[in-house]
């Protein structure tokens, strides 16, 4: 950081002069004493290239889509339009705030859907959708999203909370003890 600052006052200053250096890192490693950067982001982000590289391909063919039939539907009006706007809570499995900001900018990004708020960790999305069919649907597309790119760039703690089994719904046996 102290770096930064330091070139920073010499791009300000628009002179590279020694005096502009020294006072530069003068003031840079005061305002690092000074204030003290928060300590490092403990919410890892790993890259698996090959899930990475799918999640990429993917995500880039459901931009064609979406740009498809957004297009459609504002170039070939029908009497009876596709539009039916909705907001939709989706909550994330996922713990990791970085991964939450890269599922929330993935669909902001999509043509037709927008990341309005996020709140809480796990977080919680509130996603509006240009083309509602049903909350289910809303959310099973967030739930798919989530998935791929916890699959691309998720820890294994966060991959194992994609796991399905631990996603079932428990129903109650006869007995009385929670089977999933």
């Amino acid at each position: 950081i102290a770096t930064w600052l330091a070139v920073m006052w010499v791009l300000l200053w628009g002179d590279l002069t020694p005096a502009n250096v020294l006072s530069g890192v003068a003031v840079a490693v005061a305002l690092v004493l000074v204030f003290p950067p928060p300590p490092p982001n403990d919410d890892p982000l790993v890259v698996r290239p090959v899930a990475a590289a799918s999640f990429l391909v993917w995500f880039l063919w459901q931009l064609v889509i979406t740009n498809v039939v957004i297009a459609r539907e504002v170039l070939l009006p029908r009497s009876r339009s596709d539009i039916r706007p909705a907001v939709v809570a989706v909550r994330l499995r996922t713990r990791s705030g970085r991964l939450a900001t890269i599922i929330a900018n993935a669909i902001t990004l999509t043509p037709g859907t927008l990341t309005i708020d996020a709140r809480g960790r796990p977080a919680v999305l509130f996603v509006h959708v240009l083309s509602f069919e049903s909350i289910e649907a809303t959310r099973a597309e967030v739930e798919d999203l989530e998935r791929r790119i916890v699959l691309a760039f998720g820890t294994s703690e966060d991959v194992a909370l994609m796991d399905p089994v631990a996603d079932a719904p428990i129903d109650a046996d006869p007995q009385g003890s929670a089977t999933p």
